[in-house]
């Protein structure tokens, strides 16, 4: 039948030949969007150890500038900026992706604030995790109320600590990172 011949059109005949219908349903929908946002393996693997990489000589670089010429110290807190690119880097990526939906001007903005993001508050926790097991030894027993408290508060305290004097380690450089990562994830979007 040819498409001039008028409105007896069925729906078989506007298809292209052995071309399926889309019968996914909206949690198929859903389903290819997750999983498009996702990068390949290469790319996590890769991008996480430079990324940890990279923050973590940023650290030792920010340090040595700001003077700290105690090495264990300054191994110790790059080991915390390392392991939060090392973490954040899977998520922030992913979820630039993801909330930019293939769109390359919102995947820029959307990976440098997911990365970003994600890098500070997983360094953040981490640096908690150190302070509560340093303060460990004064805490109640595990699971009590008081635990409880103390540790949230801890934590808490540590994460507060690492967004007022922490996060001036990230800056100038790690923006600059930020945005390099940032386009790298736009150019490598599907």
């Amino acid at each position: 039948m040819d498409r001039r011949d008028g409105p007896a059109l069925s729906m078989a005949s506007t298809r292209q030949e052995g071309v399926a219908p889309d019968r996914t349903g909206p949690f198929g929908r859903v389903r290819r969007l997750l999983a498009g946002a996702m990068p390949d393996w290469r790319t996590i693997f890769a991008g996480s150890l430079l990324w940890a990489v990279a923050m973590g000589l940023m650290a030792v670089a920010k340090l040595s500038w700001m003077q700290w010429y105690e090495a264990p110290r300054v191994a110790l807190i790059a080991s915390f900026y390392t392991a939060g690119g090392l973490v954040a880097f899977l998520p922030g990526i992913y979820l630039g992706r993801l909330l930019s939906r293939g769109r390359r001007g919102a995947g820029f903005a959307a990976t440098f604030l997911a990365l970003g993001i994600g890098t500070i508050a997983l360094t953040a926790f981490f640096i908690g995790l150190q302070y509560r097991q340093y303060y460990a030894a004064w805490h109640d027993p595990f699971l009590s109320v008081h635990w409880i408290f103390q540790f949230i508060f801890t934590v808490g305290a540590a994460v507060y600590q690492f967004l007022v004097l922490g996060t001036r380690v990230y800056f100038p450089v790690g923006l600059v990172l930020l945005a390099a990562a940032s386009f790298w994830n736009v150019r490598g979007m599907r």
